[in-house]
């Protein structure tokens, strides 16, 4: 349970600028109750979690767009005078084989570089999230402000249609009599879209979701035909969507 509170943490410190205060607020106030509550379950702290992740998502989507637009942009100006001069030579190499910063996130360029090399990307990757965030930051409540809140709203409509098929998969979950298996299946598929929203999870994926309604439809049917033999399936709904 440390951990799972340790998430909730991790998405406090982090809540993206122009989160009304009344959200922060809250949230502040539930993670302090967390925190010191030795009787609280693993179920209770999803469940706010959860309820807050409804709360935060569009506004993170956003703030991620802009970090993401910020890196590629002014992200090699913060990045490169933090590096020795062997990483600078390795990294233009890196990038003339078809490599760019973002590359330098995953594990995938590791064959490029030296372990000491590694080590001191990941020094300069973790100061420059630092220094983007700042950049970033003072683009959205200065000049950037009003495209950046556009954005929130859209992601919210996103979340919205969200909302209503998850509310949807409920209703199949709970109007659903002839395979009570099924059922489990398909609260176990919306819990773990709302994972999704709070760190709990890969981060959600509207596709995902919209693709599920049509899969849990034809699991029915495929059970329907089997007469009732139940074999449960593992639906990848990330990979389908990809």
């Amino acid at each position: 349970m440390e951990s799972t509170i340790n998430l909730f943490r991790h998405l406090y410190d982090h809540l993206p600028p122009l989160l009304p205060a009344e959200i922060k607020a809250k949230m502040g106030h539930a993670l302090n109750h967390l925190e010191n509550d030795q009787t609280i379950t693993l179920t209770e702290i999803e469940d706010t979690m959860i309820s807050f992740g409804y709360e935060v998502w569009p506004w993170n989507q956003a703030y991620k767009e802009w970090l993401a637009l910020a890196e590629t942009k002014v992200g090699e100006h913060f990045l490169l005078p933090k590096f020795s001069r062997g990483l600078r030579i390795a990294y233009r190499q890196f990038k003339e084989e078809g490599g760019t910063i973002r590359d330098l996130h995953s594990g995938n360029p590791a064959k490029s570089f030296t372990i000491d090399e590694r080590r001191e990307l990941c020094t300069g990757l973790v100061a420059l999230q630092n220094e983007l965030r700042s950049y970033v930051n003072n683009e959205v409540v200065g000049l950037e402000q009003k495209r950046y809140l556009k954005r929130v709203s859209e992601f919210q409509d996103l979340l919205d249609n969200i909302k209503q098929t998850l509310d949807h998969l409920r209703n199949l979950a709970d109007t659903e009599q002839d395979h009570p298996t099924l059922a489990d299946e398909i609260r176990a598929q919306v819990r773990a879209f709302e994972h999704g929203l709070c760190l709990l999870a890969p981060e959600l994926n509207y596709d995902a979701v919209c693709q599920s309604v049509d899969f849990f439809h034809g699991r029915k049917q495929q059970l329907n035909r089997m007469k009732g033999v139940h074999k449960p399936v593992k639906m990848d709904f990330y990979a389908q969507a990809g």
